[in-house]
């Protein structure tokens, strides 16, 4: 029997997925998680911050924000994403975070699973209609600063007062351009401090523990069976975290959507059925080896529903040609 990565490539098509949300708001954790469990040769990704029509320069001198539409090509990301939907290679613009500076292009190529992920991945009807599915990631305004400030002191160089002044000054842009566009998407994952206290032997290393909201659009295909077990024998006896899953139906801007709450960090024995249907479907245990840690935080766990909600996708494209 075929599996889904086999009947992808087979069918000859390309299928994008759109991952929105500001700068910070781990819109590239939530793309290398799906990467890593589709395989790192059935997906291709890149970010929309190559496709600025204005460096940090001609930014600062007019007064605009990355945020802004006009400061980003979107009709060539438009064009491009229609491209490598026909199977057709790009010269994809670079941009370079370190100098700010647009430093011409790279070739491109398609594969069978293309992930953009950016600003404003659903601005416009056109990018809307060249993206199968969408994602918009939407970290509370503590965690946002907490991890731009991380990433771009880290990794970019930046002084914390510097992202802390970039932050305030791209916040009315943010809710103006960027914050909207969470109502086309068939899934929003809302981040924030859980709200279980860390005990005192937590305390020194500062574990990254979170509550994430996964608001979805109710199915209209049938989905496939997956267990999701609690053992709550193994929970009294043995679990040292505190962990909570809950779920309701509720109306999210005129849509009927499931709400799907984890807090804490769970057992990996309760994902293990998730893992392995997971397994099952892709032809491949990656994801089950990668598990090092006894608990997983409730990123880890969104992350593992978020792919087989992409592949439920993928699956009702496929039948539906």
């Amino acid at each position: 029997m075929k599996t889904l990565i086999d009947r992808i490539i087979d069918s000859g098509r390309i299928f994008v997925f759109g991952i929105a949300g500001d700068s910070g708001s781990g819109k590239t954790t939530i793309s290398r998680g799906i990467k890593r469990i589709l395989g790192e040769e059935t997906v291709a990704s890149f970010s929309m911050d190559d496709y600025h029509s204005l460096d940090r320069r001609q930014r600062k001198e007019q007064g605009i924000t990355p945020l802004h539409p006009t400061a980003n090509h979107l009709d060539l990301l438009a064009e491009h994403l229609e491209s490598l939907r026909r199977g057709e290679a790009i010269d994809k613009p670079v941009y370079d975070h370190g100098s700010g500076e647009i430093k011409g292009t790279v070739p491109f190529g398609p594969a069978p699973v293309v992930i953009v992920e950016g600003l404003h991945p659903f601005y416009t009807e056109r990018l809307r209609n060249a993206i199968d599915f969408k994602i918009f990631v939407d970290p509370s305004r503590v965690v946002k600063r907490l991890w731009k400030v991380r990433r771009d002191v880290g990794e970019r160089g930046y002084g914390p007062e510097q992202v802390m002044a970039e932050i305030l000054q791209r916040e009315p842009d943010y809710k103006l351009y960027v914050d909207i566009q969470k109502i086309y998407a068939e899934i929003v994952v809302k981040i924030q401090e859980s709200r279980f206290p860390l005990s005192l032997l937590e305390t020194g290393s500062q574990p990254d523990r979170y509550s994430v909201r996964l608001i979805q659009k109710m199915l209209e295909q049938p989905v496939s069976e997956v267990d999701l077990t609690i053992d709550l024998s193994k929970i009294l006896r043995n679990s040292e975290h505190e962990f909570s899953i809950e779920f309701q139906r509720d109306d999210y801007y005129g849509k009927k959507v499931g709400i799907m709450t984890i807090d804490g960090e769970i057992h990996q024995s309760m994902i293990a059925e998730l893992e392995r249907r997971l397994g099952d479907t892709l032809g491949t245990y990656a994801i089950i080896s990668d598990r090092r840690q006894e608990y997983v935080n409730a990123i880890g766990v969104a992350q593992l529903i978020l792919t087989w909600s992409c592949l439920e996708k993928l699956e009702n494209l496929l039948r539906n040609g």
